[in-house]
């Protein structure tokens, strides 16, 4: 299967106007033209836990990811339009993955990863935490 992805702009009726979204169709480009060759679309979102019934996630499964960076990379470089370039760059940065925030404990010094408590991240961690309850 030769996969490439094709872009189309589906024009859609909103309370604020009329909006312009870019819809990402998956293509088999061994089959023959674009009805036949579809496979799927590309989800805006990526997430295993967003959309269990996501036909792209189906098809691909664990290398869905790597597939949809390898299939946005190919066309970023083809694209010339500056919107579908700018829209292809925000897919990609929304494909990589969230570095893991680390924090040191300010009780004993242990480094762990914090939770968020409201509006702030946790300054101690759960060992000291549950010792301060407990006191």
């Amino acid at each position: 299967m030769k996969l490439a992805l094709s872009v189309s702009k589906k024009h859609m009726n909103r309370a604020s106007g009329f909006t312009e979204e870019l819809v990402f169709t998956v293509v088999d480009l061994d089959k023959a033209s674009y009805p036949l060759n579809f496979v799927c679309l590309l989800p805006k979102r990526l997430e295993k836990d967003s959309k269990p019934n996501s036909k792209f996630l189906n098809i691909f499964g664990k290398e869905s990811n790597q597939t949809a960076i390898k299939l946005l990379t190919s066309l970023l470089r083809r694209e010339t339009d500056v919107a579908v370039k700018k829209e292809i760059e925000k897919r990609l940065k929304a494909l990589q993955p969230m570095p893991t925030i680390s924090a040191k404990c300010s009780s004993c010094g242990c480094v762990f990863e914090p939770k968020k408590l409201g509006m702030f991240l946790q300054k101690t961690c759960q060992k000291c935490r549950s010792k301060h309850k407990l006191a």
